[in-house]
């Protein structure tokens, strides 16, 4: 049976949970990005790295995966320290928010390591240096460095908040019970599950809702869906696909020969 650690049980206190009913708030009430959103992030559900996922019969197996995991992990409480440490004054209500993020997601990458480690995917931590991570796994996190320089509030909630992290619940409620399910389950994969859905749209309420047909709601829209792409890129680059679906300003698949 897995045990919390004491750094784990702080992680899970760092995120608040949410009820159905203001999830359901928060999306009815910005359903002008959620329903793109969903839209596509459901689609990326559909994307075949989940059907490699759903047929692996060891951990080991997962291991193309999760050592590019890592750095997606490693780097994500830097990106987020960084749009901490850039808040301009008239910002400063946005604060706690970031810190509260940063903070939950500090150590994350601590106890993937100690998990690769258990399961002998890697023999020493040092081993992680002599992965190379994907074109992919690079261009989604440079996404959200882009994000924390331009220090753009609504645009960082709806691609980072709202976009990826959204995807990022969905690719933990599959990684999450396929690892129990191999007798590897861990409290690093299951507190995504709860963080991930509390931060998919709980930053949504720090920016009021828009017009769909106004440019600035389709700047924004394009750019969650732009988030979306980089992200099912990024996975099925961990399992050596060349895919990355571009998609429509409603969330659906875009026809890439259509003129």
């Amino acid at each position: 049976m897995t045990t919390l650690t004491a750094s784990t049980s702080q992680a899970f206190k760092a995120y608040e949970l949410t009820n159905a009913t203001e999830l359901e708030r928060i999306r009815v009430k910005h359903d002008w990005i959620t329903a793109p959103i969903y839209q596509a992030s459901n689609i990326v559900k559909t994307l075949p790295f989940f059907q490699w996922l759903e047929q692996l019969q060891s951990p080991q197996e997962f291991k193309p995966a999760v050592v590019q995991l890592y750095y997606h992990s490693a780097t994500f409480p830097k990106v987020m320290g960084l749009m901490l440490g850039l808040t301009s004054l008239k910002e400063n209500s946005m604060m706690p928010f970031y810190a509260k993020h940063a903070f939950g997601e500090a150590d994350h990458h601590q106890m993937l390591m100690e998990w690769m480690l258990k399961h002998k995917i890697l023999k020493h931590s040092q081993d992680i240096d002599n992965v190379i991570p994907t074109l992919e796994t690079n261009a989604c996190i440079n996404l959200a460095y882009q994000l924390a320089i331009e220090q753009d509030r609504a645009k960082w909630l709806v691609t980072i908040n709202s976009g990826i992290e959204r995807c990022s619940n969905d690719f933990f409620k599959a990684v999450a019970p396929k690892m129990r399910q191999l007798g590897a389950g861990d409290p690093y994969f299951d507190i995504h599950v709860e963080a991930d859905e509390h931060h998919s749209i709980m930053g949504m309420d720090y920016i009021e809702p828009l017009d769909p047909q106004s440019p600035l709601a389709k700047t924004l829209i394009a750019k969650a869906l732009e988030g979306i792409s980089l992200w099912a890129g990024m996975l099925h680059s961990w399992i050596g696909m060349d895919l990355i679906p571009h998609f429509d300003l409603d969330g659906s698949l875009k026809n890439r020969h259509s003129h």
